[in-house]
């Protein structure tokens, strides 16, 4: 059987290892059939009010990758398990696209292999930094799907279709993190009307292409210009669940109108300060949402900065810079915006000191097919 199947013909993971690297060579897989790279990504600003419809939000891509690749099959594949559940439904969308246009279906295998996490370094498990696998495999299925039957999106096509696939999954995901793996480097993102599309859907009568071709309320995703300062990332060293914790904090009522206004208006603070390469006002937006943050946090009860966040921001704070949770919180990374000149090194060695493991990340480029 080829390596990523077991002997029953079902699809299995293969463990990442440790880095370097998750792409090792492997000859039953390299330089057959076509395979697509994307990218981690991490919010700066917008986490929790980008949930909503219309709502903005920053984020970054990153270097860590995951990896999709498709090979020729001669049946359809099974894909099972929750594991694989963005896969299987960024699968469906597709080859319902494929077949809506009338393009020839090709039966395929996949395999993924990600860099996002670490492997089992202390017999705790992989370390899961929360740097979004799901969309990373959403984005990745997307382009390699597209390229395999010969599609030809467009930009907007390409995320419609990936944010199709993730409400197949998760009905309230906002989809920042998705358009970020499409787009990559610094990424401004407004989250769509999920109810609205769910209307276009109703009268399409289900059909993607059509679906497609129509405008979608709120939906807003553009590349921002990469600014001279940088994104530090630390890990807390506990890994957390997006689904529950804004879940949990949205509660039955959603999230409070003032939250909400203010989010967005410290996303337009930042989405200004990284287009006019402002390290201080960008600065001051990332401090202002982490204290909305916070406020939201005190006035929901779900603690969002845990104990190791908060002493990521204080270490960054005694090195004269602001740093923030990133995404959900209650665990995963932090971040520290660096103006260009900062001792990054110095940084790292006092986060390694206060028990946080910095995580060397630089941006990152969209999801694109890998060159053979």
């Amino acid at each position: 059987m080829d390596p990523g199947w077991s002997s029953s013909g079902r699809l299995v993971r293969e463990a990442a290892p440790v880095r370097p690297p998750p792409f090792a060579p492997n000859p039953a897989w390299d330089g057959v059939g076509t395979t697509a790279l994307a990218p981690g990504k991490l919010f700066v600003a917008g986490e929790y009010g980008v949930v909503e419809a219309g709502q903005p939000a920053v984020l970054i891509a990153v270097d860590r990758r995951l990896s999709v690749t498709l090979r020729d099959a001669d049946a359809p594949q099974e894909l099972p398990g929750h594991g694989w559940s963005y896969l299987a439904a960024t699968r469906d969308v597709l080859t319902e696209l494929a077949r809506e246009r009338g393009l020839r279906e090709r039966p395929f295998r996949v395999r993924t292999l990600s860099d996002l996490e670490d492997a089992d370094l202390d017999g705790h498990g992989p370390r899961k930094y929360g740097l979004g696998s799901s969309a990373a495999v959403t984005a990745g299925a997307v382009v390699a799907l597209e390229s395999w039957y010969g599609l030809a999106l467009t930009p907007d096509e390409r995320l419609k279709a990936a944010l199709l696939a993730t409400w197949r999954v998760n009905a309230r995901a906002s989809g920042a993190d998705v358009a970020t793996a499409l787009i990559g480097g610094w990424v401004d993102v407004g989250s769509p009307d999920r109810d609205a599309v769910g209307a276009l859907l109703d009268g399409a009568r289900g059909s993607v292409a059509a679906v497609l071709a129509q405008p979608w309320p709120g939906l807003h995703a553009a590349a921002l210009p990469t600014p001279s300062f940088r994104v530090l990332v630390g890990w807390s060293g506990r890994p957390a669940s997006t689904t529950s914790l804004v879940a949990a904090v949205r509660g039955q009522g959603g999230l409070p109108p003032w939250f909400v206004e203010r989010s967005s208006a410290c996303v337009a603070a930042l989405r200004a300060a990284v287009v006019a390469d402002d390290a201080a006002a960008a600065s001051d937006a990332v401090a202002a949402t982490r204290a909305n943050l916070l406020e939201l946090s005190a006035a929901v009860g779900v603690p969002l900065e845990t104990p190791a966040l908060a002493t990521l921001v204080e270490v960054a704070r005694e090195h004269g810079l602001v740093a923030k949770s990133s995404g959900a919180g209650g665990g995963d990374c932090g971040i520290a915006l660096a103006p260009a000149g900062t001792d990054e090194a110095a940084l790292h060695a006092a986060w390694e000191r206060a028990g946080v493991q910095p995580l060397p990340v630089e941006l990152g480029p969209g999801a694109a097919i890998a060159p053979r």
